[in-house]
């Protein structure tokens, strides 16, 4: 493809990615025009959800929650799987858009997640023009297409942030809370119960993931976790209560459960922070959470229902603290998470999913556990622990979510490792685009997308041939090696008679084949690859006998003397 046609292309598909998010993702429902707030519920009518809006709700949640975080893992291990699913994503997501806009049943006032849906088909449209702009492979080398290629990357990976908002913002609008006073105790759930999900995400993460980047910064977890605990504690401290009033004295109750929160995480952050120093792991975050667990499980409220969510909040948290504690005392013994190309301890132990799960949990909880849903639950006739038994299967499906993303990571690099080492695909550089092209082509290179097809190919049958190995089967793929190219000599050669019969190896340098040979290949000297001659003795061979050249006159020779031992 030319140049002036590629730009062209550029342009016609610039156009209407710019027009379907204007016309899909700016505009809302009609009455919205009118709509200027602030309302103290939702609803414009008390209709029921029709089944458009549940398809819009299902389509998103798919797109937004599967789709588009997968394509992200597609994207940063360079598969050529990448710009298809995220297509796929995009075409989707503008489907159920429209269907959003275009049911019927209950309507709804304007609300932050039609606010925020503009603004992230701009993002998202974005996002589409410059996956187009590095697969067409135009301005190569030049600045403008290396920052191109670092904004991808930064829109792509957060993408399942702004997925994971615009859901919590759309679970809002359907249920129609935190509208009038409700609105900052809402903010203060969501955005807590949200926190908590992701510091067990991440936890996972650098279990699976971060060891050598803790190792390369010499660095502890608990030391990380101790900065965000003392910087959070510091933000809770002085933004719970007013302290410039001048009536400070008038502390509420809430003020002086939050505060006293914020004080504990800042001073316990602060010890965290000087004991993780130099690498060093210490138990001061896993103390902290279980302590903010005890003081959620004694927090009282107005509904019973509510005070037995609560409490299963806070003894969740105390048991993700306690499980933190015997995780880096017992399982551990103080040390790191070995990295993962440590063959069998660099796996994760069981043990250590008990505590990101338990943060996953308990931020899940805290986010169901709001004033508002709180009336709505109990008034529906549910009990506690029917409401827990849903709280727990949610967190095993955001849980089982992170970890299939976390593996297929692992399950491209480890395919990916595999085809480099057997010349079937390019390694990854710092300057590849996202589908793993080089950001400059090389002229005449064709066949590259073959290679890349069949390296997908072969490269797992390879890992499970390798995988699949027992001990022994680098040295047996390494002992043949001195003898794969071997002339034929004749019986004059030096040789030490085998007394089984038959033939022996020998090497040129006098060498019995059973021994040095293999020793050098287990050393991965250059003589084990076959580069020595290596020689046959055909020791069972009599004294004096013919030798079969495969001449005609042998042949002869051959049965003349069969028709004269016939006579005998």
């Amino acid at each position: 493809m030319s140049l002036p046609t590629r730009t062209h292309a550029v342009r016609r598909l610039a156009l209407v990615s710019l027009v379907a998010s204007t016309l899909l993702g700016v505009h809302a429902h009609e009455h919205h025009d009118v709509d200027v707030g602030p309302y103290e519920h939702n609803f414009v009518n008390e209709e029921p959800l029709d089944s458009v809006i549940k398809w819009h709700i299902a389509i998103q949640v798919f797109c937004w929650g599967i789709l588009f975080p997968a394509g992200m893992v597609l994207g940063i291990t360079r598969s050529r799987f990448h710009a298809p699913l995220q297509s796929l994503g995009v075409v989707l997501s503008l489907a159920a858009n429209y269907l959003g806009h275009h049911h019927a049943g209950r309507d709804f006032h304007t609300t932050a997640h039609s606010h925020f849906a503009g603004y992230l088909w701009w993002y998202l449209a974005s996002q589409t023009l410059m996956g187009i702009f590095l697969k067409l492979h135009v301005l190569e080398g030049s600045l403008a297409r290396r920052v191109v290629v670092k904004a991808h990357g930064i829109v792509g990976k957060s993408f399942p942030v702004f997925g994971w908002t615009q859901m919590i913002f759309g679970g809002i609008a359907a249920l129609g809370f935190c509208f009038g006073e409700h609105v900052g105790q809402c903010a203060a759930h969501f955005i807590m119960g949200s926190a908590f999900i992701a510091y067990g995400v991440i936890l996972v993460l650098m279990m699976r993931l971060g060891a050598g980047f803790l190792l390369r910064h010499n660095m502890s977890q608990e030391y990380m976790d101790s900065w965000v605990l003392m910087l959070w504690g510091i933000v809770n401290t002085f933004t719970e209560h007013d302290f410039l009033r001048g009536y400070s004295s008038s502390w509420s109750h809430k003020d002086m459960q939050h505060v006293s929160l914020g004080v504990l995480w800042w001073a316990g952050g602060a010890l965290g922070i000087w004991l993780g120093r130099n690498h060093k792991r210490n138990i001061i975050p896993g103390l902290l959470i279980s302590l903010t667990g005890y003081a959620m499980a004694n927090h009282g409220q107005h509904l019973e229902f509510s005070t037995n969510v609560h409490k299963f909040f806070g003894w969740c948290l105390m048991a993700a603290g306690v499980c933190r504690i015997i995780e880096i005392c017992f399982v551990l013994g103080d040390a790191p998470t070995p990295a993962l190309d440590d063959a069998v301890a660099g796996r994760p132990k069981a043990f250590q999913h008990l505590t990101p799960f338990l943060l996953v949990l308990s931020g899940i909880t805290f986010l169901s556990a709001t004033e508002e849903q709180m009336q709505w639950v109990a008034g529906s006739g549910m009990d506690s622990t029917t409401y827990g038994n849903i709280l727990l299967s949610g967190a095993f499906v955001i849980y089982l979510a992170c970890t299939v993303l976390f593996d297929l990571y692992e399950f491209q690099t480890r395919h990916r490792s595999t085809a480099s080492a057997i010349g079937l695909a390019p390694s990854s550089s710092s300057d590849s685009d996202v589908e793993g092209g080089s950001s400059r082509r090389h002229i005449g290179g064709g066949g590259g997308r073959g290679s890349s097809a069949l390296a997908a190919l072969v490269a797992p049958l390879v890992a499970l041939v390798r995988g699949g190995e027992r001990d022994g089967g680098r040295e047996a793929r390494a002992e043949p090696a001195p003898y794969e190219s071997l002339p034929v000599r004749t019986p004059a050669t030096s040789g030490r008679r085998d007394s089984t019969g038959g033939f022996e190896l020998e090497e040129r340098d006098g060498s019995l084949g059973s021994g040095s040979s293999r020793e050098r290949a287990r050393r991965g000297d250059g003589a084990a690859s076959g580069s020595q001659e290596t020689v046959f003795s055909l020791a069972d061979e009599v004294d004096g006998e013919e030798e079969d050249d495969g001449s005609d006159a042998y042949w002869a020779r051959e049965e003349k003397a069969q028709r004269s031992s016939r006579r005998l």
